[in-house]
């Protein structure tokens, strides 16, 4: 699973220490550069796997939603030297790390002793991630991306709650009036992978000037409720509850 550097797709609050920290690193002369930010469960548990259930060395102590990185408020920060990424701490460099820890002070974001590159929003608590309690002031494209991703989580152990700043499941049935011809029963749903390359709009009824809810990612697998010509309702969490609507032409039916 890739990484992910999207800064929308962290804390508003958080993001900003973000891009002060960036513009105090340039500042410094330091070849610091984000390497990640906002991470999914499904990530989170692949790298906590590595050295205890997969091969290789232990890289994080955290599994799935036991890490900051997974509600948008932890942030990893790598040299980039001629072009690559190094985690180098030795000799003269030692003091690049210690610097990066002085300045990510600066703007209250704090480290972790056993993981340099990792800057966390300082003072908040895991306990009140994992209960819901996110941090005040979040907008749509932190809340969204958040809110896929706890849709999207079917391992263990359970997603949190969906942040409040998430937009509510659409209301679909008086959208459109659908032909008989044209609608499938919930109970026939069919389930199918997105492959629109960078993502697929759900929007709130079936066509361009509906409003959009979110965006699919490639190769999420959903469920198609119904049709309404070249667009189809979609259930995401497969508990025959419509989610918004999608283009036909970008999902293959996967029976």
């Amino acid at each position: 699973m890739s990484r992910d550097t999207a800064l929308e797709h962290l804390h508003p609050t958080f993001r900003q220490k973000i891009q002060q920290l960036q513009s105090e690193l340039t500042k410094a002369d330091l070849p610091f550069r984000l390497f990640e930010g906002f991470r999914s469960a499904q990530r989170q548990h692949q790298l906590y796997s590595q050295g205890r259930t997969t091969r290789g060395a232990k890289v994080t102590n955290a599994d799935a939603w036991s890490s900051f990185h997974q509600y948008g408020v932890a942030a990893d920060f790598v040299l980039f030297i001629d072009g690559k990424w190094s985690w180098d701490d030795k000799g003269p460099r030692k003091a690049w790390w210690q610097k990066l820890h002085e300045l990510a002070a600066t703007v209250d974001l704090e480290p972790l002793s056993w993981e340099l590159p990792h800057l966390q929003q300082k003072g908040q608590q895991l306990a009140q991630l994992k209960a819901g309690h996110y941090p005040a002031g979040g907008d749509s494209s932190w809340a969204e991306n958040l809110q896929q991703a706890i849709l999207d989580w079917r391992g263990s152990p359970s997603a949190p709650p969906v942040p409040d700043a998430a937009p509510n499941r659409p209301e679909l049935s008086n959208a459109t009036s659908l032909s008989v011809d044209n609608v499938m029963e919930v109970q026939q749903a069919v389930q199918a992978r997105v492959t629109a390359r960078d993502g697929l709009r759900l929007r709130a009824g079936p066509g361009t000037s509906f409003d959009i809810k979110s965006t699919l990612k490639p190769n999420q697998l959903i469920y198609i409720m119904q049709h309404s010509g070249d667009w189809s309702q979609i259930d995401i969490q497969g508990d025959g509850l419509a989610d918004g609507y999608c283009h036909s032409g970008y999902l293959a039916a996967l029976r």
